[in-house]
């Protein structure tokens, strides 16, 4: 039984030694019409590296010929609108925003961003629930503002239902610095109260 706690404690501390090891991490992606992008990754300060390219968009399928409508058939859009009025409902909560903002906050000063770029335009096809989102996207681009060593620009849009983004830059990054301020936010009551509104929208 000691051998066997010990093997554990060593492993363990050899996870937590190796999320304790800063991450290199260098991107570009594009969103405006087929999603690409390229990840540079250097770990173990530059002896272990990776490099990841993802491709546009696949040539569109076919589409596939419309079902016959059935009169018993009931919509799905009223309940596709519902989830989504929980959502936002979740957002509406102050205690949850401010923890959020927070959240936010700490994750961007432990990125230890460099030259960082990103161009975000938001839109649900609704003014309406466009306007509820930005009530807690609008601070935050307000809130990037501060950034050092960033420029961060985000846009709504009003009439269609749009998410287009382009972002690049680099990061430094700790994984376990990450996990904690994660564990923090989801344990958080703020965050437990938002799950439970999300939660209902299932029920």
């Amino acid at each position: 039984m000691g051998a066997a706690l010990l093997i554990v404690a060593v492993l363990f501390g050899l996870l937590v030694l190796a999320l304790a090891v800063p991450i290199d991490v260098a991107f570009r992606f594009e969103g405006i019409e087929a999603f690409r992008g390229q990840i540079k990754i250097r770990w173990l300060f530059g002896l272990v590296r990776f490099r990841f390219t993802l491709p546009g968009a696949a040539q569109p399928k076919p589409p596939k010929p419309e079902p016959e409508p059935r009169a018993a058939e009931v919509p799905k859009k009223p309940k596709a609108r519902g989830r989504r009025a929980n959502v936002l409902a979740a957002l509406r909560q102050a205690a949850f925003r401010r923890r959020a903002y927070r959240f936010i906050k700490d994750l961007v000063r432990a990125a230890h961003a460099h030259r960082l770029y990103l161009r975000l335009r938001l839109g649900l096809g609704d003014p309406a629930d466009t306007g509820r989102l930005w009530a807690f996207v609008g601070p935050l681009s307000a809130l990037a503002q501060n950034f050092p060593n960033a420029e961060v620009r985000i846009e709504p849009e009003f009439m269609d239902p749009v998410c287009e983004f382009e972002a690049h830059g680099r990061f430094v990054l700790i994984p376990l610095q990450f996990i904690a301020l994660a564990i923090a936010f989801a344990l958080s009551p703020p965050s437990i109260r938002a799950w439970r509104t999300l939660k209902a929208s299932h029920a």
